[in-house]
């Protein structure tokens, strides 16, 4: 077990460390216009990992949902619509942006494919270093299954970008604790 541990640890500390913060920034901030709501958009395991987004992102105040929740809003002009995607050509997450764009929505998109169909369509992009389903030779040499790199890394981003709301509003965990859930 510890040589697994080491294995998924180092594989996420050395990609991480090279995310491009200023796309990291960006999507801080694109979540902080006033009076948009988000969406995120992913299937499989992909899509528990943005379900974890949601939840802490409500926590912050952000109006946010997943495509597909019985709860889920209309997506109106100006809405941000984020698609997680290791390798941007999954057919369901294609043609929810494909959508959101003829809403007039934006479209950022979380994943390892620079040159992807959804990243394509996107307006902004937050590339990180994994593995697709594809197993590319230029992707990065995970030695776990299939994108569960990735997928270990978007549920890390997911804390990684609420960190840096809560820094960006001075906010501490006292001010979100008021919007944790109580039913439990």
């Amino acid at each position: 077990m510890n040589s697994s541990v080491r294995l998924i640890l180092d594989e996420l500390s050395a990609t991480l460390a090279l995310i491009d913060e200023r796309q990291l920034d960006f999507l801080c901030g694109e979540l902080l216009v006033p009076r948009r709501r988000v969406f995120v958009m992913g299937v499989g395991r992909v899509l528990i990992s943005l379900k974890a987004w949601v939840k802490r992102m409500r926590h912050l105040g952000i109006d946010i949902n997943y495509v597909g929740d019985e709860t889920e809003l209309p997506m109106r002009e100006d809405d941000l619509l984020i698609v997680g995607s290791s390798s941007g050509e999954s057919t369901l997450p294609v043609a929810i942006a494909q959508i959101a764009k003829r809403l007039g929505g934006e479209v950022f998109y979380v994943g390892c494919t620079s040159e992807s169909t959804i990243a394509k369509l996107s307006d902004a992009q937050l590339i990180v270093r994994g593995r697709t389903k594809y197993a590319h030779p230029d992707e990065y040499p995970s030695r776990q299954p299939m994108s569960t790199l990735f997928e270990q890394q978007l549920y890390l981003l997911g804390d990684v970008i609420a960190l840096e709301v809560m820094k960006y509003r001075g906010w501490s965990e006292d001010d979100i604790r008021g919007q944790h859930a109580n039913l439990e």
